[in-house]
């Protein structure tokens, strides 16, 4: 059975020990009050024929208060990061059953069928794109792939290289392309996938989509159901190649 590899760590990687700002403020406050009541005991013991020097210590009141400040300031931004946050998760969840585009090198194979795009930097002389399972072995190689600089879109109909039909699940997409001089082109993916959860911790949202969870953020855009709907004249062939054009996008985001 094929496991999950597909980042739904995205939402462990949040902050786990509370807001900065509470913390610098509960520590900002017990700082305050050893440094007064140190001030308040030099000041009780000081001898009279030679009181303390008070611009040493009222500089440090003075520290204290734009500490202070610069913590409420962060409390405010963290107010408005969080209302954001909140958007965010509110958005999401009218992706439910929604076909999106994600920048993702995981691929989610759902009801046997997956769908995805590459988008090279420049003309290559050399191109390989393939699929991974969750083991880490090639399971998929796609021939005849274009190699000339701009977006391309493949569909994968779930099979192996043998012609077996692999179970849903999340795979990793691996794509590869060289220059004439066999350097190494920029290479981003993007996958597609009908949306089945939505997941928020109070810092991430996260979209997924099968076993592929995403963050919010790397969503690009919306699209028809149908974009994810196998081509009814499907011969049964292990490589399909698909257009450069992105058709069926509902919304941009």
């Amino acid at each position: 059975m094929t496991t999950s590899v597909s980042g739904l760590d995205v939402l462990t990687n949040a902050q786990t020990s509370g807001k900065d700002s509470t913390s610098s403020k509960t520590q900002l406050f017990d700082d305050m009050e050893a440094f007064l009541y140190l001030l308040t005991q030099q000041l009780k013991y000081q001898d009279p024929l030679d009181p303390m020097d008070t611009s040493e210590y009222t500089n440090q009141l003075v520290q204290y208060a734009q500490v202070e400040q610069s913590i409420q300031s962060n409390e405010y931004l963290e107010t408005i990061v969080a209302q954001n946050v909140n958007a965010m998760a509110t958005q999401a969840i009218s992706y439910m059953d929604q076909t999106v585009q994600a920048l993702s090198d995981y691929l989610p194979l759902q009801d046997g069928y997956a769908k995805f795009s590459y988008i090279l930097g420049a003309d290559a002389s050399s191109c390989v794109v393939a699929i991974k399972d969750s083991s880490g072995n090639f399971v998929k190689t796609f021939t005849g792939v274009e190699q000339s600089a701009g977006r391309h879109e493949l569909e994968w109909d779930g099979k192996d290289n043998n012609g077996n039909q692999l179970e849903d699940g999340a795979y990793v997409l691996v794509v590869t392309a060289l220059d004439a001089s066999g350097s190494s082109i920029e290479v981003q993916k993007t996958v597609f996938g009908k949306v089945t959860g939505v997941a928020y911790d109070g810092d991430v949202v996260a979209v997924g989509m099968g076993e592929v969870a995403v963050d919010m953020n790397s969503v690009l855009a919306v699209h028809d159901k149908s974009e994810l709907t196998p081509p009814s004249n499907d011969t049964g062939s292990d490589d399909t190649t698909g257009s450069d054009s992105s058709e069926g996008e509902t919304e941009t985001v």
